[in-house]
């Protein structure tokens, strides 16, 4: 049905949300018989798993910045137009900025249509503005980011969530040879933050592990914490982590880094603090979450709260108050001593995934947009 030949572009192959979600957008994509290629750079983890989807991947060297040198501008967006001329692309999807900028430039001078993924409000407002410019259709993965760029004069945009391939999060899975690599006891309560330790992110990281440091000087005392996630202020936590440790006179916190498979780290989690993507991969893993962002504090998510929780993006795009090390250890504490409770909501936020996030219900709407935003550019 889609005669689409769609060139997916990021600015790098690290693993993060929206990188996350490019890879297993192109892998659903594949599925459904619509030609994909991508453009990025090849930094990243990512990058084995997406050449193992084995469509067209271009590695373009995209830079950190908008602000460009005219002629290093026009080189890189002349790239963008030999990848749209050798692959008959007849629609660019991009997601970030500066890559997007360029993508958008390409697709304009070729005379094709775009459409951008809003992902989040951390655009600087002249970026944003440059990627809506360049945008024929505009994708918003959660209600306040249809706000968010309502407020820049654009009236249309379509809603559609971050969707999550449930087969790559089985219930089944074992992982304990990860337990016992990190030497965690099988009577310890295991609790998770995951995000890139950077901004505001490395704040909730930081309170996280001061509420888990509450917990395990009482009444946790078998508690164990892991952080996964890199970043400029990974230094400063493991600093803390280290910190925290002396007090509570032994060792407790993992901090490993970037992980490629998160399935695993979730799976040996009794709990999961995290925001957006990895909310709904927690979820899908059968892991209760309690949601926390850059906005702020969520909660435990539910089935009675979960339209709430996507209204703020699980503490990204809104929350309902600031987070504390005192409000995050009670609700910790909470879910952690009460294990069939722990059992019961990771059953209801996997059914959650699979009735609102399956990304196989979410792809068709992506691709509708697809078929509609180049049908609306060709009739202009």
């Amino acid at each position: 049905m889609n005669n689409e030949r769609v060139l997916l572009v990021i600015d790098a192959m690290y693993i993060g949300g929206t990188e996350t979600h490019v890879l297993g957008l192109a892998k659903e994509l594949l599925k459904n018989n619509v030609f994909v290629a991508i453009a990025a750079r090849k930094a990243g983890t990512l990058a084995s798993s997406f050449e193992s989807l084995n469509c067209p991947i271009y590695h373009i060297d995209f830079p950190r910045t908008l602000d460009l040198e005219e002629t290093l501008e026009k080189q890189l967006v002349g790239k963008i137009e030999d990848i749209i001329e050798a692959e008959k692309v007849s629609l660019v999807h991009f997601h970030q900025s500066p890559s997007g900028y360029l993508a958008g430039k390409a697709a304009k001078n070729k005379g094709i249509q775009a459409v951008l993924t809003v992902h989040g409000t951390y655009y600087p407002d002249h970026e944003i503005r440059k990627l809506l410019d360049l945008s024929d259709s505009v994708i918003c993965v959660s209600p306040p980011l249809c706000a968010y760029i309502k407020s820049f004069g654009v009236q249309n945009t379509n809603l559609v969530p971050n969707g999550i391939n449930l087969e790559e999060y089985s219930r089944e899975s074992s992982y304990e040879e990860l337990r016992n690599e990190l030497k965690i006891p099988k009577d310890s309560l295991v609790v998770l933050y995951a995000s890139r330790i950077t901004w505001s992110k490395a704040s909730v990281c930081s309170t996280f592990l001061r509420a888990c440091k509450d917990l395990k000087l009482n009444p946790i005392p078998n508690l164990h914490a892991i952080v996964v996630g890199d970043g400029d202020r990974l230094g400063d936590i493991k600093n803390l982590a280290l910190m925290i440790e002396k007090q509570c006179k032994g060792p407790f916190i993992h901090t490993v880094g970037e992980q490629h498979n998160m399935h695993a780290y979730y799976s040996i989690a009794n709990c999961v603090v995290g925001t957006g993507r990895v909310a709904l991969e927690a979820m899908a893993s059968e892991k209760p979450v309690i949601a926390v962002g850059n906005h702020g504090y969520f909660g435990i998510v539910n089935q009675d709260n979960i339209d709430e929780a996507w209204n703020h993006y699980f503490g990204d795009h809104g929350s309902k108050t600031a987070c504390s090390r005192h409000i995050l250890r009670d609700e910790l504490k909470k879910q952690l001593q009460d294990r069939e409770l722990l059992k019961l909501n990771g059953i209801e936020s996997r059914k959650i995934v699979e009735e609102k996030f399956n990304i196989q219900s979410i792809v068709p709407a992506i691709m509708k947009i697809y078929s509609e935003t180049v049908k609306g550019g060709s009739e202009d």
